[in-house]
């Protein structure tokens, strides 16, 4: 088979050569398999020796990427070109629908945007504005999902696996080239995952591998059905996951338990004589982490700790590559993050930070690498899990992007007028979370209220883990004020501050039991900007509404930190924002609950019952009763957060959620009520005349027509078999009106009509 050259113009072929394209790839697949088998690795045979998943229907009729179009929306190779810059190279499938400016927001997108050396290979994500609608399996998947995950009609995101290397053939001396994965679905881990084994092989085999992958990946892979344990074969190996449903437990451990099983079985079979302890395997949520270090004693612990190390750096390197075939790879969370990592440099503050999430607050992160910068942004997004962030996020920008005039240029204009008293303000930064690594946005960013500054150095990053020393900058209109935390500092009480003024800046100064204060990097007064040379840290001047946990910086900061696995951290902190957030939501919800229909109002001759509005005012009042302290333990202003939170986009967009959720209930709730009825005693029939027993009858078939239909958004959480039983029932009330009510005129007029079967 003759494959198009990279630049080839036949890749971005016409929608009316497509059933040419599809017959022709159908036809030669065989022989692509067998002829060029030398140029595909090893691992792709046996991936294809991997049996299909047995949900998976093998059908003839469905086209290439028919399935796998459900997890990706296309795949691309960006290049650079010495006369055109960044450019995509390739384009699959061919029929992917791309506009103009979202090629070019790809293209520059794919290329880390800064001036580094780095040798390597690095992958990250960014989100672009992507209008289109949305499939009928997309809108069935939000219907089931929380919110957080669900798919966004105007959003594309993009995985990239950039490469950068030495190479003498060049004329610029350097390869440079990025595979990115396009989606809709924010699988931050899975397609990260992916796309990082994905691009090295497409660097290394070329284009005939990175097609057969997708052939394979179409054959194979399940439909993305969110509550099932799905098998996703890749290059040799099997990705395990699991998508999450309304009904989970937010980050449910359900699947770490089923493969500690799976592990456990196969080291009582293959290894009897190794310690049961010597493959160390992810805490659950549930698992106590204080009492596992107390049930022993130090020397026997630290002796436990010493032996455990050796064994598990050898016996679990060793049994997972004997194994890697049988033993699936498991991902827990398809959309998370390594969310202590990424937070790393402003833990002290992630209560501050759940505030301003909640608040839909302007953020800007800046770092040197996209990598970092886009986790830190991913990991701010999914804070207040399970409320869906809704404002819009960049987890990487670029000066670039065909937005850039409209987010940076139009926040960081200054008035001319230098008056005092006729001071006209700047406009409001946009609600948006931005990742930038362009030093260039520090002079457009400056103004922005709240500003993170990551640790991109990993010998630093680690220096730091071992220090655990934090920063907060607080920055004014004329100064900085800079409060370091040391990680000895007495978070039982509230030190006492002492100020310190100089010609600069003025320092307030935490005492601390054992160090003393260190001076940190200042920044100019006669500076107007930040730069990316401050040290890694929150600035902000925001005054939090609730008083600071101390609990969790204690957890996260006591001296058996530095021997946890990230895995356990994320896990504190992900149950530390899961609680805080579900305090927060139950008065809403019980609130909600209120505005509800009573049963008794589901009556088969009036329309479906309203939800009555959601009065601000009178919500407020039932705080004082049933607010978060209830369930919470923090003290704070809870009711001007509140006041806050109802004037958020944060707030419109979960109100507008739970309305479309309660509306489908009570629609099906209505069915219900009406198949149920008895015609006599509830729709009296006997007592109504020839027209309203007509208009009875386009009202019964009008709700067949919505039971049968697959596009009804309120009708998507129905059972199918539910459904099935609705419809029968309808059908018979209509036939049983139709013959019995109805003279023989107007029964073949009715047929003529409205066009019933009665079968």
């Amino acid at each position: 088979m003759s494959l198009p050259a990279p630049t080839s113009p036949n890749l971005h072929r016409s929608h009316s050569d497509r059933d040419l394209i599809t017959n022709e790839r159908r036809l030669s697949r065989p022989r692509l398999t067998s002829s060029s088998s030398s140029n595909i690795p090893l691992q792709i045979t046996i991936t294809s020796s991997i049996p299909s998943n047995s949900s998976v229907p093998t059908s003839p009729l469905l086209l290439p990427w028919d399935r796998l179009q459900k997890w990706l929306y296309g795949i691309a190779v960006v290049t650079f070109d010495l006369e055109l810059g960044q450019s995509i190279e390739l384009l699959l499938p061919n029929h992917c629908k791309l506009s103009d400016k979202e090629k070019l927001n790809l293209s520059y997108l794919s290329f880390p945007d800064a001036n580094s050396a780095f040798l390597g290979d690095i992958q990250y994500h960014f989100r672009i504005r992507h209008e289109s609608n949305l499939p009928t399996y997309y809108q069935y998947y939000n219907s089931i999902v929380p919110p957080a995950l669900q798919v966004d009609n105007n959003s594309l995101f993009g995985y990239v696996h950039f490469r950068q290397i030495r190479d003498k053939t060049v004329k610029r001396g350097y390869f440079q080239k990025s595979l990115v994965l396009l989606s809709k679905l924010p699988f931050i881990s899975l397609f990260l995952s992916i796309v990082s084994q994905l691009g090295p092989n497409y660097f290394q085999y070329g284009l005939t591998s990175l097609e057969t992958c997708c052939h394979l990946m179409d054959r194979q892979w399940p439909e993305p059905e969110p509550g099932k344990t799905l098998l996703l074969p890749l290059l040799g190996n099997v990705l395990q996951v699991r998508i999450p449903t309304h009904g989970d437990k937010p980050f449910s451990s359900s699947d770490l338990i089923q493969f500690r099983s799976i592990v456990n079985e196969s080291i009582t079979a293959t290894a009897h004589s190794n310690n049961s302890n010597s493959i160390k395997l992810p805490l659950d949520d549930d698992t106590d982490i204080d009492a596992i270090s107390t049930n022993n004693s130090p020397n026997k612990q630290q002796q436990q700790i010493s032996t455990t190390s050796k064994i598990y750096s050898y016996t679990s390197f060793e049994f997972l590559q004997k194994h890697e075939q049988q033993l699936p790879r498991l991902i827990p969370f398809v959309h998370d993050v390594n969310t202590y990592q990424s937070l790393f440099s402003v833990l002290t503050h992630i209560q501050l930070l759940w505030e301003l999430i909640l608040l839909n607050e302007p953020i800007a992160i800046f770092g040197s690498f996209p990598t970092y910068c886009s986790q830190t942004v991913q990991a701010l997004v999914h804070i207040i899990w399970p409320l869906r962030y809704a404002s819009d996020y960049r987890p990487f920008f670029t000066i670039h992007n065909s937005e850039f005039q409209e987010i940076t240029f139009n926040s960081s204009k200054k008035s001319s007028n230098k008056t005092s008293s006729s001071l006209s303000k700047m406009p409001a930064p946009p609600s948006l979370i931005i990742g930038v690594t362009n030093p260039f946005f520090a002079k457009l960013l400056h103004e922005w209220p709240h500003i993170i500054r990551v640790n991109d150095n990993q010998e630093e990053r680690s220096k730091n883990k071992q220090n655990e020393n934090f920063l907060f900058v607080e920055h004014d209109e004329d100064d900085l004020t800079i409060n370091e935390l040391e990680d000895n500092t007495d978070l039982s009480s509230s030190p006492q501050p002492t100020t310190i003024t100089t010609k600069q800046t003025s320092i307030k100064k935490f005492s601390t039991n054992i160090k003393p204060y260190k001076h940190a990097r200042t920044i100019n007064n006669n500076s107007s900007h930040l730069t990316f040379d401050i040290k890694p840290g929150l600035y902000t001047k925001y005054k939090p509404y609730l008083q600071r946990d101390k609990t969790i910086l204690k957890k996260l900061q006591s001296t058996n930190s530095q021997q946890r696995p990230d895995t356990v951290q994320n896990a504190l902190i992900r149950r530390f924002f899961l609680e805080l957030t579900q305090s927060f939501i139950i008065p809403l919800e019980r609130y909600f609950v209120s505005l509800l229909p009573l049963r008794k109002y589901y009556q088969v001759n009036r329309k479906p019952p309203i939800i009555k509005e959601f009065d601000n005012e009178e919500f407020l009042k039932t705080l004082d009763q049933y607010g978060p302290q209830l369930t919470s333990g923090l003290k704070g202003d809870w009711k001007d957060l509140y006041k806050h939170f109802l004037s958020t986009p944060n707030f419109r967009l979960w109100l507008s959620n739970r309305r479309h959720e309660a509306n489908s209930k009570i629609f099906s709730l209505y069915i219900e009520t009406i198949a149920d009825c008895r015609l006599e005693q509830d729709f009296k029939i006997s007592k109504l005349t020839e027209i309203e027993l007509v208009d009875i009858l386009l009202g019964l078939n009008d709700l067949i027509q919505r039971l049968e239909s697959k596009t009804d958004e309120l009708l998507l959480t129905i059972d199918q078999t539910i459904k099935n039983e609705y419809i029968e029932k309808l059908k018979l009330k209509i036939k049983t009106i139709i013959e019995e009510k109805l003279s023989d005129d107007m029964k073949l007029l009715f047929h003529k009509q409205v066009k019933i079967s009665l079968s």
